[in-house]
């Protein structure tokens, strides 16, 4: 049995089947299609435990996406827990590459036709956020996914978590605060929508829905009808040791009022807790609400979205106060979430006016507040 290799090409035999086979230990939360780039879909058929079978390649116009994906990824989950994989093609068979990244839709192999011959280049790329993303990524408005939402046997929806308010549906959790990055396309902290079944936008009154969440880094991706301008990242240039910059957001609106609060400081440290790259320290004042919101350098592009402070984490934890130690989530992790989630961003050249009033009056038209209902 012969190991293929991600890029590796190869012709496929005329009039022959396609079999591949999962037997890893999640197999049954996967299902197989094959995708056209005008967003046809042509199921592999189930013939066996973790075993798809696809009886002949007419149909797919000489060209498509073989993709493994999980049935049921609103419960989480991997491709990579139902590898190791195989593939037979006549009287061939292959060992499929194991992704090397943790993703919930993996493209195991594009077909193509070169000399009117069809072909097939290997792949183990693929979404973190499943095929709903590769669907986005591909800007097919529509498609009907086979399997889709089926569940493995056995498996039931998860228990609510015991840590859930059990204050009535529709009650307010708490707010945060997030900043408008794209079209419709609003960034934020996973914990400030945590356990919320519904968002709301605090001056629109607009709903919002989650469309990714990365726990790790504690990112949440947003998406509904949005009023404001998206504010661009600063990724071409990293941050440096004593840099001016401002936090923005929502905090304690209940005390200080539903407006925008802007607070200025410097960028004090250029990783996290214990070493953290993914993160930076601040001194700009923030408070409870504050989080999700942005924070800019001196011209208003987003180097950062606002994550925690130290001194609530300290009065927590030990009694005591650190002034001014907070902590931000870098932009780069925001536009990778973005690009996960299979989204793009607008192309905004950087924003070089250091006029103070007029970046302040841009964050008023980007930053938003959240309102969390149970």
């Amino acid at each position: 049995m012969s190991e293929l290799q991600p890029g590796q090409r190869f012709p496929l035999p005329q009039g022959q089947a396609i079999t591949i086979r999962f037997d890893g230990r999640d197999a049954d939360r996967l299902a197989v299609a094959a995708i056209t780039p005008q967003g046809h879909t042509v199921a592999f058929d189930q013939v066996g435990h973790g075993q798809w079978v696809l009886q002949s390649l007419n149909g797919l116009g000489g060209q498509a996406d073989l993709i493994a994906y999980v049935t049921d990824d609103t419960q989480g989950g991997f491709t990579n827990s139902a590898y190791p994989a195989s593939m037979q093609i006549g009287s061939d068979h292959y060992v499929l590459p194991t992704p090397g990244e943790q993703l919930a839709a993996v493209i195991i192999g594009e077909i193509y036709t070169r000399d009117g011959t069809l072909r097939m280049k290997v792949s183990s790329e693929g979404y973190t956020f499943g095929i709903d993303a590769y669907v986005r990524a591909r800007n097919f408005s529509s498609i009907a996914i086979p399997h889709r939402g089926r569940r493995s046997a056995g498996r039931d929806a998860p228990p609510a978590p015991d840590h859930r308010d059990s204050r009535p549906s529709g009650s307010t959790l708490g707010t945060g605060s997030g900043v408008i990055i794209g079209a419709n396309l609003i960034v934020t902290n996973a914990h400030v929508i945590e356990d919320g079944s519904s968002f709301l936008l605090s001056r629109t009154r607009q709903y919002v829905t989650a469309l990714a969440i990365d726990e790790f880094h504690d990112l949440a991706l947003l998406q509904g009808p949005v009023q404001g301008q998206p504010l661009p990242l600063r990724l071409t240039s990293p941050l440096w040791l004593g840099e001016s910059v401002m936090a923005s957001g929502f905090p304690l609106m209940d005390l200080l009022g539903g407006d925008l609060k802007v607070t200025t400081g410097n960028v004090s440290g250029l990783t996290g807790g214990m070493g953290d790259v993914s993160r930076f320290q601040f001194t700009a004042p923030i408070g409870s609400g504050s989080s999700g919101g942005a924070i800019v350098d001196d011209a208003g592009n987003v180097v950062g979205i606002t994550s925690a402070s130290l001194a609530h984490r300290n009065l927590r934890e030990r009694g005591s106060i650190s002034e001014n130690v907070n902590f931000g989530i870098k932009a780069s992790l925001v536009y990778e979430l973005v690009a996960a989630a299979g989204m793009h961003l607008p192309n905004h050249p950087p924003l070089h006016d250091t006029n103070r009033r007029e970046v302040v009056n841009r964050l008023r038209d980007s930053v938003v507040s959240i309102t969390v209902l149970s």
